[in-house]
């Protein structure tokens, strides 16, 4: 059992403390905390009670550091922990680093990977293409309307003969089925599916709304087409197309292409039939031939010129001919007046040569050569022998009956087939400008 000191001792103790201390003017000692250094003044009795450092809460007895100087508080075990501590981590990434074949990494830094670019129906390549297709369509650009087509497919489509690139784009310029593309803007589209962005072939809507400044149709409308493409290579080649949605017109607006026209009265009215040839399978209107007299406004000095072109067009078929008889022959068309006199004429003897197309297949194959250049229509005459007489019989008869129909519906609107501009790289004038009286 521990004794605790006797009043004598604890007198002597702070005796001995108190001797140590400096002394002061009023009695008391100076003690010090022995681990903060906080200096206490104290009186002589007070030194042997135990006291808290009011700095750092230490207890301790005042009298054992009277005359003493607090000593710093020693931090050296805290330093090396820490630094130990410090140590252990970086030797711990220098181990992860190395883990897996020890060797030091590589400081070359890495070339990210290119992103992939993620195309929708509406941003892809192809959406692109098919809205060039479409605006080349209505604003005659041949380059793109050559690249972005399938050729035959459009030409047996619209009924122009395969090969025969002026014919298609004629077509192309006139046809029912282009009509929303020459009258309206494509400016987007979007493909149908998600295969269609990969696969050899697909479909595509094409949506077109009016132009701007125009009233023919409702303003608010729209009107979508669904477009058929194969792909070669990188490039779309439209195939076909047909109108998923009208656009409404305009109700104080009338159609154009709904205009009235008179017939032509020498001809049948034609018949729409459905045909097999080198184009492909259409359907064709056809009239039954018939004599066609000279054009009832033509002066005298026409009826002689047409019936003297026809005569040396016809004459021109022979193998004695010669050379360049039929170009001096059409050459002489020049103006409308030209075109309305010599067509019936032609006309009339494809009549006379229909009864055996076989044994006139030479004439009428200029004939036919004529009627191109005087109009800006195309047939599919095949002059060359398939080796079927039956099939080329009934094909060149057919082309025949396509020229009367014709004739039927277009003898009073001629304009409306024969391009008269001189440049042809012109573009035609909507709304030429008013001469000055």
């Amino acid at each position: 059992m521990t004794r605790r000191p006797s009043p004598a001792s604890r007198s002597s103790s702070t005796a001995r403390a108190a001797r140590g201390a400096r002394p002061r003017a009023d009695g008391r000692v100076d003690a010090s905390c022995p681990q903060c250094g906080t200096v206490y003044r104290l009186a002589p009795e007070a030194l042997d009670d135990k006291m808290e450092c009011v700095e750092c809460h230490r207890v301790f007895f005042p009298k054992t550091t009277v005359g003493k100087r607090a000593k710093a508080p020693d931090h050296t075990k805290t330093y090396v922990l820490m630094g130990a501590g410090a140590l252990a981590v970086i030797v711990l990434f220098a181990v992860m680093a190395n883990v897996g074949g020890g060797t030091e990494p590589d400081a070359t830094p890495r070339a990210e990977a290119p992103r992939r670019e993620v195309h929708t129906r509406g941003s892809h390549p192809r959406t692109a293409q098919i809205v060039q297709w479409a605006q080349a369509m209505g604003s005659d650009n041949r380059l793109v309307i050559k690249t972005h087509n399938d050729l035959r497919a459009v030409a047996t489509k619209l009924g122009a003969p395969a090969g025969d690139e002026l014919a298609l784009f004629t077509a192309i310029q006139s046809a029912e089925a282009t009509r929303y593309l020459r009258e309206m803007v494509a400016d987007s589209a979007a493909l149908d599916s998600d295969e269609a962005m990969t696969a050899g072939s697909g479909k595509a809507i094409v949506y077109v709304t009016p132009k701007p400044g125009t009233d023919d149709y409702k303003r608010n409308t729209r009107g979508e087409l669904l477009v058929s493409f194969t792909m070669a290579g990188d490039q779309v080649k439209v195939t076909d197309w047909e109108v998923k949605l009208a656009p409404v017109r305009n109700p104080a607006k009338p159609d154009p292409s709904k205009t009235s026209f008179t017939p032509n009265k020498d001809i049948a009215k034609p018949e729409f039939v459905e045909i097999t040839d080198s184009g492909g399978t259409r359907k064709v209107q056809e009239s039954k031939p018939a004599p066609v007299p000279h054009w009832e406004r033509a002066t005298p000095a026409q009826q002689a010129m047409a019936d003297k072109i026809v005569a040396d067009i016809l004459a021109s078929a022979a193998p004695e001919a010669p050379g360049g008889l039929f170009n001096r022959a059409t050459l002489q068309v020049r103006t409308d007046d030209d075109r309305k006199a010599v067509v019936p004429r032609v006309l009339n003897a494809m009549h006379d040569c229909y009864a055996d197309v076989t044994a006139n297949n030479m004439k009428l194959n200029l004939l036919n050569r004529a009627m191109v250049g005087f109009t800006g229509f195309a047939v599919n005459y095949q002059v060359e022998d398939s080796g079927n007489p039956t099939k080329d019989k009934a094909e060149r008869e057919s082309c025949v009956r396509q020229w009367f129909a014709f004739w039927w519906r277009y003898s009073g609107d001629l304009g409306k087939w024969f391009d008269t501009r001189e440049n042809l790289e012109e573009p035609l004038e909507e709304n030429p400008p008013k001469r000055a009286m």
